[in-house]
């Protein structure tokens, strides 16, 4: 009997950093463990982790590639797979994609998504991208998940804003995880346990009772959509019934001083156009960073430049005035009085004025944070809003990029870059806030638009397959002047993660060719006109570089720069890897070699350093790929460290090190608490508006569209507000321990399935004890739920542990294929119940949709 134990990491959650070691006996994969010296997870490994296997030994994966015989399309029609050989595959696809590139490679477009992040973001589909000429790179996951745009303005980083668990005391968590909810064994829940035993205060702002909940100091339930209601009460009540806030770091950390004019806009130098404060002492108008400054005005009135200004604080002051607690409980059904208590707690707990020594360095100490980057509270009609006025809510007490508060999660870690000012002496916008720029490319305002998600249009949009979809079925409704002929897709299942599925059916029987890189047969896959069978995840040997990690931070992995390293298991079948997929593909299509070539492309996107620099004229086979990769940041011997212990670590920013303020402390940078550049970037889309004598598709109402771009966060009531009255209820949605995300394919697996179908709040519809028995359910009960856009039915579970208001469906079931395991399609589909009209649904400013429908439930 041959026995070994192969290095690895977990695929399956968005993180993919929790080592693993994974035991083979005579070429079976028997079980999967967590690798004790992965800093990130010690050792512990989620259910999720430990069902991997059955990815492997799926009987329904892809285990060839295959072409289509039957025109007829449809997740539920049977394709009549034809087995054929790789060459004959690879040879179908690059003539395709030859043509399509000679002719407008707008044609073409590229979905990535969660199904397996840990191999496309950045090593597939940048650098594919870059040397085919790629312009539309659509990501199927963030349509309801738009949560990154505070973070990037306010913060100068992506994707999202987190906490220094380390040493925060006090924490209001609203609409979101800290890691328990999803069991993630990154670090999140370990942190997140150790933090509550050294007495951390959790306060839970949710309209169900989440594990988080159930650990919480305070649960507040909360009618969803109105979280921003209660963000402004909050600030409400900081500014004129506490009277208290870090009156330092508004005047110099924050963009509170700046003086603003009656357009809205900076007062600025006529000489050096630098933003104006106004100094009281010396009873003038000065440029923000004059060195003779001798007090900042938060308040007045003053005249500059023959206009009466007044500083954005004043401004924000007088913009709260009216969002008073008693005003926020009709919206939100949170009493007054409960507001009022969690703002005084918040500032109690801030230790305004405190400072802390971390190696010989003095940082200002704020122990509390306000969490506001979270799904279930960001992904509304107007939900950024939230975020925004929760940004405020830290800038108030000073806790934002410090010891205790708030900070943004960049992937490339703490360092000099991240907090660098602009012209402005701000936190320079980083990505999805600069304006018309995703994460993978900068673009600029063109008519007619290039881009199927319409970005033109949404200048800070996450991900835009909702309105790809609507361009390619209503081109000239949305002024698209060419025809999409293929789709590439790689990990996303837009036709089950977003809303109204049938829609994005249509879309697709619309587009002449369409492959898939896929080892599972998903929606998308079972729309394809040739599968490329890829890998599963432990048959895909790679490096992967760790990110930050989302939920919560702490110096046990933020110090770190982490590499975890897979030896693969021998494959089951004729599936290829997909790097070895796509650089076949370059090859045969043309873009391999040379300059601008996927060679020259890699370089650029991963940190080779020089004398592992891609030979331009070489093909490189996918371990030496990683093997550069790795030698470029632990060099040789770390590579054999690595490949021996399948984990490979750096300190690079221990202690201060850890944290931005470190490198432009006291008014070096400034965060906004005014957003002006919002304004700026629609002001300038409007004139290009006038320009083109257009209007925004699906927009009858552009004032309404622009009402979203205000520089300071305000209150508007969603649409689901004017449901008819029999739409009673709300619907939520949450990511659970069995399915936190599309990745690692959860639906199917046969071990999750096992214990979800014994978990009395799996695969249920949640309804509140006295909603139910208003409306004569029982436990068991099978229900429909119905919006005004869609239908689901599933069974009832009667709980205390939601809003009145509300019924919960967790995670994302009964969507499926006749090609899977059938238990995929168990359970009821939440993403039925969703619209993606614009005027309906789509938030102008974070781009994503709606996610709390009004509903109503009655016995099938």
């Amino acid at each position: 009997m041959s026995e070994e134990v192969l290095p690895g990491f977990c695929s399956m959650c968005m993180q993919s950093d929790c080592g693993t070691l994974v035991e083979v006996k005579d070429g079976v994969v028997v079980k999967v463990r967590g690798n004790p010296l992965s800093p990130s997870n010690k050792g512990k490994l989620d259910l999720r982790g430990l069902s991997i296997i059955m990815n492997l030994y799926n009987p329904y994966r892809v285990k060839a590639p295959l072409k289509r015989t039957n025109p007829e399309k449809g997740p539920d029609v049977d394709p009549r797979w034809e087995r054929i050989s790789w060459e004959e595959a690879f040879d179908m696809v690059a003539e395709k994609l030859r043509k399509i590139r000679k002719d407008d490679p707008r044609k073409l477009v590229m979905w990535e998504g969660w199904g397996r992040c840990e191999v496309y973001i950045g090593l597939i589909v940048g650098p594919f991208k870059d040397a085919f000429g790629v312009v539309n790179v659509v990501g199927s996951h963030g349509a309801l998940c738009s949560i990154h745009f505070a973070a990037s303005l306010v913060h100068g980083q992506f994707p999202e804003a987190t906490f220094d668990i380390d040493y925060t005391n006090y924490v209001i968590a609203t609409g979101r995880t800290l890691g328990p909810n999803v069991a993630s064994a990154c670090g999140s829940t370990r942190r997140f346990i150790e933090a509550l035993e050294r007495g951390m205060k959790l306060v839970v702002v949710d309209p169900r009772r989440s594990i988080e909940a159930s650990k919480a100091y305070r649960w507040i339930p909360i009618r969803p959509g109105t979280e921003t209601a209660f963000a402004l009460a909050i600030i409400y009540v900081m500014l004129y019934e506490i009277n208290k806030f870090d009156e330092w770091f508004v005047k110099n950390r924050t963009n509170g001083p700046y003086l603003i004019g009656p357009d809205g806009y900076y007062v600025r130098d006529a000489k050096s156009k630098k933003p104006l404060i106004w100094d009281p002492v010396d009873g003038r108008a000065k440029t923000f960073d004059d060195e003779s400054i001798k007090d900042y005005a938060l308040e007045g009135v003053y005249n500059v430049n023959g206009v009466d200004a007044k500083p954005a604080f004043q401004l924000l002051k007088e913009h709260v005035k009216e969002y008073t607690p008693e005003w926020a409980e009709k919206i939100t059904t949170v009493p007054a009085e409960t507001i009022r208590t969690i703002a005084r707690e918040f500032i109690e707990q801030a230790r305004i004025g405190s400072t802390i020594s971390i190696d010989g360095f003095d940082f200002p100490y704020r122990p509390a944070a306000f969490t506001g980057s979270g799904r279930g509270s960001v992904s509304h009609l107007g939900g950024m809003y939230f975020d925004l006025a929760g940004k405020i809510i830290n800038a108030l007490v000073g806790a934002i990029e410090v010891p205790g508060g708030i900070t943004g999660n960049r992937f490339t870690g703490p360092g000099p870059d991240v907090l660098m000012p602009n012209q402005d002496g701000l936190v320079t916008p980083f990505l999805e806030a600069e304006g018309w720029r995703s994460h993978l490319a900068k673009y600029s305002f063109k008519f007619p638009p290039d881009h199927v998600e319409m970005r033109e249009f949404y200048p800070f949009m996450h991900t835009g397959p909702h309105l790809t979809i609507k361009s390619i079925l209503e081109p000239e409704k949305y002024h698209l002047p060419y025809k999409v002929e293929a789709f590439m897709i790689c990990g996303a299942n837009p036709i089950r993660t977003v809303g109204q599925r049938e829609r994005f059916i249509e879309a697709f029987k619309k587009v002449p060719f369409i492959f898939t890189l896929s080892p599972f047969f998903d929606e998308p896959t079972m729309m394809a006109d040739v599968v490329l069978a890829e890998h599963t995840p432990l048959e895909t040997g790679m490096v992967n570089v760790c990110m930050t990690q989302h939920q919560t931070t702490g110096s046990d992995t933020r110090e770190l720069q982490r590499l975890l390293y897979r030896k693969p298991v021998k494959p089951l079948y004729d599936t290829k890897h997909p790097i070895e997929i796509i650089i076949e593909l370059a090859e045969r299509v043309g873009i391999l070699y040379g300059k601008g070539g996927l060679n020259d492309a890699i370089n650029k996107w991963w940190p080779l350093k020089e004398e592992y620099a891609l030979d331009l004229e070489k093909k490189y086979g996918v371990e030496e790929l990683f093997d550069r990769l790795a030698s470029s940041l632990v060099g040789k011997e770390g590579l054999n460290e690595l490949k021996k212990k399948g984990v490979a670590t750096r300190r690079v920013t221990p202690g201060k090190l850890g944290y931005n303020y470190y490198y432009h402390p006291g008014n070096k940078t400034r965060h906004p608490i005014y957003f002006e550049h919002a304004k700026a970037i629609a002001d300038k889309l409007r004139a290009y508006l006038k320009q083109y004598n257009i209007g925004v598709p699906g927009w009858r109402n552009i004032d309404e569209f622009f009402a979203y771009f205000q520089p300071l966060p305000v209150w508007i009531p969603n649409k689901e507000f004017d449901a008819p009255p029999e739409y009673d209820l709300y619907a939520i949605n949450w990511k659970t321990n069995f399915m936190p995300f599309g990745t690692g394919n959860t639906a199917e697996n046969p071990w999750l399935h096992e214990i979800r179908v014994n978990d009395p709040y799996e695969l249920r519809i949640l309804v509140n004890s006295e909603t139910a028995k208003k409306k004569g359910l029982k436990d068991g009960d099978l229900v429909c739920v119905e919006s005004r856009y869609g239908k689901t039915k599933g069974r009832v579970k009667i709980t205390e542990l939601i809003h009145p208001e509300v019924i919960g469906i967790p995670a994302l079931y009964g969507s499926g294929t006749i090609m899977m395991n059938p238990t995929a399609k168990e359970g009821p589909y939440f993403n039925a119940l969703l619209s993606i009209d614009e005027e309906v649904s789509i938030d102008p400013l974070h781009g994503g949709i709606e996610i709390s429908p009004r509903v109503r439930i009655y016995k099938v």
